[in-house]
């Protein structure tokens, strides 16, 4: 039976997304060397062009080379690859992910507490106003 087709990169695609990311613009050989077995040039190209039909990359001809970037930042694809494992697999609950990630030790309570407080914040610098543009009134 084949695998169902995702709009997210799978582990591989998210391989070659991560290098890209931090190489930034880059030739699919220059991925390829990123990446920690070196796979084949043509497997390279392939999720490449795999990654750019999903929308996740995006590239520009320069003289005779292919020059990739990535089009989403890292942030966003990480926000919708966690909204997808938590509707997957944990029922739609933040919280069961969260539970799992400590009872497995994957988060400490001192990380729990750090990642409380910065939600925070920014949960403050989202509320505060912003002055008005433009001078007085």
């Amino acid at each position: 039976m084949a695998r169902p087709t995702s709009d997210l990169p799978t582990q591989r695609e998210a391989q070659l997304l991560e290098a890209l990311w931090n190489l930034g613009p880059a030739t699919a050989e220059q991925v390829r060397a990123a990446l920690p077995d070196e796979p084949h040039d043509s497997t390279v190209r392939t999720l490449l062009r795999v990654l750019e039909g999903k929308g996740y990359v995006k590239h520009q001809v320069r003289g005779k080379s292919y020059v990739y970037r990535a089009a989403v930042p890292r942030t966003k694809a990480q926000r919708a690859a966690a909204r997808s494992l938590v509707s997957r697999l944990f029922g739609g609950s933040a919280e069961d992910l969260v539970l799992r990630l400590l009872e497995n030790e994957q988060i400490t309570p001192e990380g729990l507490e750090r990642i409380r407080k910065s939600t925070l914040a920014s949960r403050r610098s989202r509320r505060t106003p912003s002055p008005p543009k433009g001078g007085s009134p």
